[in-house]
C-alpha cells in the first residue's frame, strides 16, 4: 500500500485462484514478492538504498533482493515488457530475519521512490 508501489505479484493477491488450486494443506504463499513503482525511473535508487543482500534466490536463510528482468532477460528487455515483466522490476525473497527489520529497510529504501 506504498504510494510509490505501483503493482505487487504475490500468490496471496495476484493469481489467488490458480496458486490455490496446487497449494498443499496447511501450505503458505511463501517470501518472494515483486513489485514495481509508480515512477520505474527511480527502481535503481530504491534497489541500491535497500539494505539487504543483493543477488538471485536460490533458497538462502537470508533476504536477497534482485533486479530480476535485468538479471534474467537483460538481452530481451522489450520481449519481457511485451509480456506483462517490467524492466526495472524489483524482486525480494524474504529470509528468517526479523521481519521487522526488513520492512523497516524496505520502507527506508522506498524513500528513493
Amino acid at each position: 500500500e506504498h504510494p510509490a508501489v505501483e503493482t505487487v505479484w504475490y500468490p496471496k493477491f495476484e493469481g489467488c485462484s490458480e496458486y490455490e488450486a496446487l497449494l498443499q494443506p496447511g501450505g503458505g504463499y511463501g517470501g518472494l514478492i515483486s513489485f514495481a513503482l509508480v515512477r520505474p525511473e527511480r527502481a535503481p535508487q530504491v534497489y541500491d538504498a535497500l539494505e539487504w543482500s543483493k543477488g538471485p534466490s536460490l533458497g538462502t536463510e537470508f533476504s536477497l533482493a534482485c533486479a530480476y528482468t535485468l538479471l534474467a532477460h537483460y538481452q530481451e528487455l522489450d520481449w519481457a515488457e511485451s509480456c506483462g515483466v517490467p524492466r526495472n522490476l524489483i524482486r525480494l525473497s524474504a529470509g528468517s530475519e526479523d521481519p521487522s527489520r526488513l520492512v523497516g529497510a524496505l520502507a527506508t529504501a522506498l524513500e528513493f521512490a
